[in-house]
């Protein structure tokens, strides 16, 4: 029998075609003269075909396969889709909103064919199913219950919950024209469906029963409401830049960070070899200051009255933007500076000579410890405030952790592939510290230097050139270059995307968040700025008149 495959259908086929019934019944009948009647009352199988005589089979019935099972497990779960792999970079939120889509259809699906509830939310929260359920009360109440006979008191028949599935129960008007046949009301369906004429002109209220109940309806009243019921809410996030400011000569150069905005709401950008101050309240332009040399990065100090800047010779000047005037020039680097940061008034320098300068500018002197941990170019570095602790990134693929000014570093991580430019601390754990690799490495990943270990990881798929911990919410804004021209928001802890920003077309290689935290600006090597809109300003907290009062008042 080798001629026979795998598949039940094709094993369970008859030799021939049954001969067509002349009563009109289902049952088929069979030549006389076999040899065996129990074979002509076997269901059909495999049989050896014997030269005159020809057996025919009373209907088509196929084995039970695992193909029946999954359909029926189908039917019990509710619907979901696959998880985005590790290098997907689809919108959260989209993905978010795609799930409800078919969570939606599979409800309404079920409810049409049972009628019932047939699953539930582990969490205790409302499913889909239960949603349908609890739209009866909301269809009698718009009918305006004096004109309508509720049949039963319920849409689903909940007794014995724990017994067979139970029939749906139907919300029918009184009359007699709209009245449905009982086996279709049993069935739970509204296909099948007739009405009876009379002479009689249908009144108003009819027409609005026949609006929900008539078999001209595409769905059940309670599906229908379902459908037409507000589903969950999603955030959302404006995905194209509400201003596009034009940047000439911004330097498309990885290793530079040209673009700061301060505490007092003014936006620093150095264009070529000149430096414009931005007031974001009026829109008011202000050309700072020129160099001869070229600017490679810039920091404002925590107040906003001070902004540094760091040049390609090696010098890093501190300006006083309200004299618009160079009160101090520091050395100590003898190549580009393309890093500061600053903590208070220690201000703290990397440059491409591989050395960390950090400067008091309290003392006249230029600087007052050095490090030289790293083997290449310092290209990253970021205070962390709060807990007093640095950290570096480099060309050279390693990120390290400073305790304070201390000249040796207290921790190593040296995961990356690629150089490491983009570092931010988080402002809502403390000890928590996040790192992005260029091109040849793409990772994203979060670090507890309280513990020494990797929290996260997550392959953005580009080249990470810089990144933002937002204020007002816990996520992460990263931007990037090659070869996905973009900006990315992810959730913390989870690493999930929840938003992709395009318009850029080069890298986007400057970032900055704004005072109010709200408004994130990036610049590219297009010679743009833009300025998106993705966070809210966070709600004010209520803080109690007394403290004693207050303890008290949670005490209780």
């Amino acid at each position: 029998m080798s001629g026979y495959s795998d598949n039940p259908f094709i094993n369970n086929t008859p030799s021939s075609s049954p001969q067509k019934p002349r009563d009109g019944n289902r049952v088929l009948k069979r030549p006389f003269g076999s040899s065996s009647s129990s074979s002509l009352l076997s269901s059909p199988s495999r049989q050896s075909r014997t030269a005159g005589s020809i057996v025919y089979a009373d209907r088509f019935i196929p084995n039970r396969t695992g193909i029946d099972l999954n359909t029926l497990a189908s039917i019990g779960s509710s619907a979901s889709l696959p998880p985005p792999g590790p290098s997907s970079t689809d919108d959260q939120v989209e993905l978010q909103k795609e799930i409800q889509a078919h969570e939606t259809f599979d409800a309404v699906l079920k409810n049409e064919l049972f009628g019932e509830k047939l699953v539930r939310d582990a969490v205790g929260k409302e499913s889909s199913i239960d949603r349908i359920k609890n739209t009866r009360s909301s269809a009698i109440d718009f009918l305006g219950g004096s004109n309508n006979t509720v049949q039963d008191s319920s849409l689903f028949d909940e007794e014995h919950p724990d017994s067979a599935p139970a029939t749906p129960r139907r919300i029918l008007p009184s009359n007699d024209e709209y009245r449905r046949p009982s086996s279709n009301s049993l069935r739970g369906a509204s296909l099948l469906t007739y009405t009876g004429s009379n002479g009689t002109r249908p009144s108003t209220v009819s027409l609005m029963q026949s609006q929900i109940f008539d078999s001209m309806s595409p769905v059940r009243p309670d599906s229908e409401k379902f459908l037409l019921s507000p589903g969950r809410k999603f955030r959302q996030i404006v995905k194209i830049p509400y201003r596009v400011l034009d940047a000439p000569s911004l330097a498309d150069d990885f290793y530079y960070d040209l673009v700061d905005w301060s505490s007092t709401d003014m936006l620093a950008v150095a264009l070529g070899k000149s430096i414009f101050l931005t007031d974001n309240a009026s829109g008011d332009v202000v050309h700072l200051c020129d160099t001869e040399n070229e600017y490679t990065s810039l920091s404002w100090v925590g107040a906003g009255s001070h902004l540094a800047i760091g040049q390609a010779n090696g010098l890093v000047e501190i300006y006083d933007v309200v004299k618009r005037k160079c009160i101090r020039t520091l050395s100590g680097h003898k190549d580009r500076v393309a890093c500061l940061s600053w903590n208070n008034h220690i201000l703290t320098s990397g440059s491409r000579d591989r050395r960390i300068l950090h400067r008091d500018v309290r003392v006249p002197d230029s600087f007052f410890e050095r490090i030289e941990t790293h083997s290449q170019e310092v290209c990253g570095l970021k205070w962390n405030p709060e807990s007093n602790k640095l950290a570096s990134g480099g060309n050279d693929n390693m990120v390290y952790v400073y305790d304070g000014t201390s000249r040796s570093p207290v921790l190593k991580f040296e995961e990356h592939t690629a150089a490491v430019k983009a570092l931010a601390w988080s402002p809502h754990k403390r000890g928590i510290l996040a790192s992005g690799g260029g091109t040849a490495d793409r990772k994203l990943k979060t670090w507890n230097v309280n513990t020494g270990f990797k929290v996260n990881e997550v392959d953005t798929g580009s080249q990470v050139c810089n990144m933002i911990w937002s204020k007002n919410t816990d996520e992460i804004v990263t931007s990037h270059g090659y070869s996905r021209y973009n900006l990315t928001l992810w959730d913390y802890p989870t690493m999930n995307p929840v938003a992709i920003l395009k318009g850029h077309s080069f890298r986007v290689l400057h970032l900055t968040l704004s005072a109010d935290g709200t408004t994130v600006v990036s610049g590219a090597g297009d010679e743009t700025l833009r300025y998106w809109k993705i966070f809210d300003k966070p709600k004010a907290k209520v803080k109690p008149d007394s403290v004693i009062f207050g303890s008290f008042g949670q005490i209780r």
